[in-house]
């Protein structure tokens, strides 16, 4: 089978995506700056400001009573809205993952305030378009145990991390991860996990558990691409408790409830995952966990591999 093909030189624009090279420095840049800024025209908002960060301090997202809830047409614009945020959430956009995530947890039933929420995010995008994706040649270092330091310029490294009991509504979690590969993400993903933890360290156990299976599937991915990664995958967490129990099959007193599936990261220690410890203030998975103030939002960007101009 034969396919007629055009060469039309190196891609600038791809899937609505801006594709940028700077050959000299190593370093390819992917954003989504048309889209963005197109947004706040689509729903008329080119003057709703420039928020700093995606959502508003001290808000949550909840289910809300009949009487909060929007009219149709109103129902139907936020629903329009929270469908095009995530398309920059998926692609390039990940500082606004938490946020579109709790959002389209209520989008048949929105609330006036909800509402509000959504075009202050559309607002925020737009005001932040150059936001995006940055990839480097500069060489990684990623710790594994007290002395022995990994180095390579196409490591692959994850970190993940939940928010205690954040829904009130149901008791459950948030759970989030980011893979960062040439200094930059390469998947990340914020949600709600379908089971309620009975303490901070039995959701991050889950956490693990969940965003550990998207570790080995890239890795798979990568060994076809050529970047086979040689050794197991640093995956960082910053709940030591949690941590522990994934090499320790012993220490179980407290966590019996613990279903046995979550126990599958064990089978992958040492050979395809090496867990290790972070501090909180290094965590970067905090960003899709839950909302953060500014200036821990701009830091969380550049910790989660985003580029900030």
């Amino acid at each position: 089978m034969q396919f007629k093909c055009s060469k039309m030189g190196e891609v600038k624009y791809y899937l609505g995506m801006h594709v940028e090279r700077d050959v000299e420095k190593g370093v390819l840049r992917l954003h989504q700056r048309k889209y963005c800024e197109g947004l706040a025209q689509k729903y008329g908002l080119q003057d709703g400001g420039k928020p700093a960060t995606p959502l508003p301090l001290g808000f949550t997202v909840e289910p809300c009573a009949d009487e909060e809830v929007v009219g149709e047409s109103d129902r139907k614009l936020f629903h329009s809205m929270v469908g095009s945020l995530n398309y920059a959430a998926n692609h390039t956009r990940s500082d606004i993952a938490f946020a579109t995530s709790r959002l389209a947890s209520v989008v048949s039933r929105p609330s006036h305030e909800q509402l509000e929420a959504a075009k202050r995010l559309v607002c925020y995008v737009s005001a932040t378009a150059s936001v995006g994706l940055e990839y480097s040649g500069v060489r990684q270092r990623l710790q594994r145990g007290a002395a022995d330091v990994k180095s390579g310029e196409m490591l692959l490294s994850c970190y993940t991390d939940a928010s205690f009991n954040s829904v009130k509504a149901d008791g459950t979690s948030i759970g989030g991860y980011v893979c960062l590969l040439g200094g930059g993400a390469v998947s990340w993903r914020s949600k709600k996990q379908n089971e309620v933890g009975l303490s901070s360290c039995e959701t991050e156990y889950m956490a693990l558990h969940h965003w550990v299976k998207e570790v080995v599937w890239l890795r798979r991915l990568l060994e076809e691409l050529g970047v086979g990664q040689e050794e197991p995958t640093v995956v960082f967490c910053n709940n030591e408790s949690a941590v522990k129990l994934a090499k320790n099959a012993c220490l179980h007193g407290l966590t019996k409830d613990i279903r046995p599936k979550w126990h599958w990261v064990r089978r992958l220690l040492d050979k395809e995952v090496w867990l290790e410890i972070v501090k909180t203030h290094q965590q970067a998975a905090d960003i899709f966990t839950k909302r953060l103030a500014e200036a821990d939002h701009w830091k969380g960007m550049k910790l989660a591999g985003m580029s900030v101009h």
